[in-house]
């Protein structure tokens, strides 16, 4: 642990793995997201699979619970028929005021042939639904958290 006790003072409070790297649930992962939901559920998500772009990375998810991080399940992947799927890339977990927890990433072969989806958690990530593809002229977040302003504007 590193920091003081003020939550506003940006340093870190704790580090470590959200799972050992023997036994892993897949080769490799990257871009990683966390968040705390409003009822204070830390949730964090990473693209993971063979290796960034193959067609096997999806969008998984753990939660930290009692100080342990719950196993990691893929809660989104680029599956489009059963002879193709394509990869997906970089979540962002973003908790807007009185709403849903928001999972937005890409999916497609290559980045720039990706789109924009979403999907909404109601339970603290515990489960995600209502998965959609975003209108094309809309990226949503390439990386990083929108912010919510005072007026509840999302930038």
């Amino acid at each position: 642990m590193a920091g003081g006790n003020d939550p506003s003072s940006g340093s870190i409070k704790r580090a470590g793995l959200i799972f050992p790297l023997e036994g892993r649930p897949t080769p490799g992962c990257h871009a990683s997201t966390i968040e705390e939901t409003t009822a204070g559920q830390i949730v964090a998500a990473w693209f993971a699979g063979a290796d960034e772009g193959e067609d096997d990375v999806g969008i998984w998810v753990s939660r930290l619970e009692n100080g342990v991080w719950s196993r990691p399940v893929e809660v989104a992947n680029g599956v489009m028929s059963p002879q193709k799927r394509y990869p997906c890339w970089n979540p962002v977990l973003f908790q807007p005021r009185n709403a849903p927890l928001v999972l937005f990433f890409k999916v497609g072969p290559t980045p720039d042939q990706w789109w924009g989806e979403m999907m909404i958690s109601t339970d603290e990530g515990k489960s995600w639904r209502d998965r959609r593809r975003l209108p094309a002229h809309v990226m949503e977040p390439l990386k990083n958290k929108p912010i919510q302003l005072d007026d509840g504007r999302v930038l």
